[in-house]
């Protein structure tokens, strides 16, 4: 059985090790995982390396606790933000895999669902990986952000 794991960025380092604990527990139930990592550099945050090169390093790091599993990785070092992470999916072929999972915090899933239904073709095809770690404020920006969801979507489709 073949998985894709689509594991989101962030750059609050206690959130995305939430997202790769929570990924990484349920990879370890299979022997075939291919990895999206999906997170470059926000500006302003101070980070020099990607978040998809800092999950890649802390999924490595857990790696052998499961027996050398087939873990493959496909890096978008480029996407900032949770659209952006999804047209990198947009463009595979998700017809390849037996299942596909969105790995993100449970106070993103609402608006990660959204953009996802208004991007990704086969959307009805994802399952999702929630972690339960959060910021003090993260439901109240998530309420913010998923008002602009469409416009956001529609103009990162045109550009």
């Amino acid at each position: 059985m073949r998985i894709l794991i689509i594991l989101l960025g962030c750059h609050i380092a206690h959130l995305l090790n939430g997202r790769i604990d929570a990924a990484v527990e349920l990879a370890s139930n299979y022997s075939q995982v291919d990895w999206l990592l999906s997170g470059g550099i926000k500006p302003n945050t101070g980070n020099t390396i990607s978040e998809a090169e800092r999950m890649a390093t802390k999924i490595l790091e857990k790696e052998p606790a499961y027996g050398a599993p087939e873990w493959n990785y496909i890096m978008d070092t480029e996407a900032t933000n949770t659209a952006e992470n999804f047209l990198r999916v947009r463009k595979m072929d998700l017809t390849e895999y037996d299942d596909v999972y969105i790995a993100t915090s449970a106070f993103h899933y609402e608006r990660a669902a959204k953009i996802a239904s208004l991007i990704i073709d086969d959307s009805d095809k994802i399952n999702w990986v929630l972690a339960d770690q959060k910021e003090p404020d993260s439901e109240y920006w998530e309420r913010i952000h998923i008002r602009n969801v469409e416009s956001d979507v529609n103009r990162l489709l045109k550009a």
